[in-house]
Parts: structure tokens; sequence; C-alpha cells
């Protein structure tokens, strides 16, 4: 039952990051959109065969706490816990995978390729809206359900 929570919660999180910046734009009359949604459309529109919404939203959680540590003050990623985060987002493999080593390599990249999109992405986005990002990250922190790869 608690791991069915935390993988609710986290889906959540991943949405209130996702979505949270366009919440804000909507209050604020001289910001025409906070996000780059054309970018986030085109980087998830073929994630399926590759992830998971959860393995997406597990990914896009440890993006965006990686791109916060770029951009916000007194947030410090932990590399042991964010490579057991990437581990466990990862997990598992589709099962073709699993029976041949090229496609194996080739998901794993893709993987990769999508984890650092989502970090560029959120990167551009954070640094556009400092403010609105960091509040979006100590909002996160203070959740505790959400699995968390700072020090």
């Amino acid at each position: 039952m608690m791991k069915f929570r935390t993988h609710r919660v986290l889906l959540a999180a991943a949405a209130a990051l996702t979505l949270g910046l366009t919440a804000a734009s909507a209050q604020d009359a001289t910001v025409d959109d906070l996000r780059m949604d054309d970018a986030w459309a085109d980087l998830t529109v073929d994630q399926e065969p590759i992830l998971t919404d959860l393995q997406f939203a597990k990914l896009n959680n440890l993006a965006f706490q990686a791109a916060v540590t770029k951009i916000c003050d007194g947030y410090e990623l932990d590399q042991t816990k964010f490579t057991e985060g990437v581990a466990d987002a990862s997990y598992p493999a589709p099962e073709a995978t699993t029976t041949s080593p090229d496609l194996m390599k080739q998901w794993e990249t893709a993987v990769y390729f999508r984890l650092g999109a989502s970090y560029g992405l959120l990167l551009a986005e954070g640094n556009a809206h400092t403010d609105l990002f960091c509040a979006s990250a100590a909002e996160l922190k203070a959740e505790p359900e959400v699995p968390n790869v700072w020090k």
C-alpha cells in the first residue's frame, strides 16, 4: 500500500512540476507561458515504447532535482542517491531488451537521452523563471513522500 501511495504522489509531483509553471503564468498577464510546451510534447510523444508513465515521472523528478542544483541556492545533488534513483526509474527494462544485448544498449541510450533532454528543458525553464522554479523545488523538498536525491 505504501509503495502504491508513493507512486501516486510521485506522479502527482511530476505533474505539478510540469504543469505548475503554466498555472503560474496564468496569474501573471505579462508572461505568455512559462513552459516550453512544444518541446515537452516533442520529447514525450514517443515515450511509450521506451518508458512507462511512472518511469518517465521518476526520470523527470530526477532531472528536475538535478536542474535545481544548478539554478537554486542551497541544493546539492547526492550522487549516490541520484545513481540509485536512475537505476530505480529505469527498472524494469522492456522484456524484449533482456534477451538481446544490442536492444538493451539501444534502450539504455534512449533512457539516458530522455533524462538528459528533460534536464535540459528544466534548466531552460528554471533559468527563465528562477523564483517560481526554486519555489517549486522548496515545495518538492518539503514533500516527504517524494524521493529526494539532494544532500
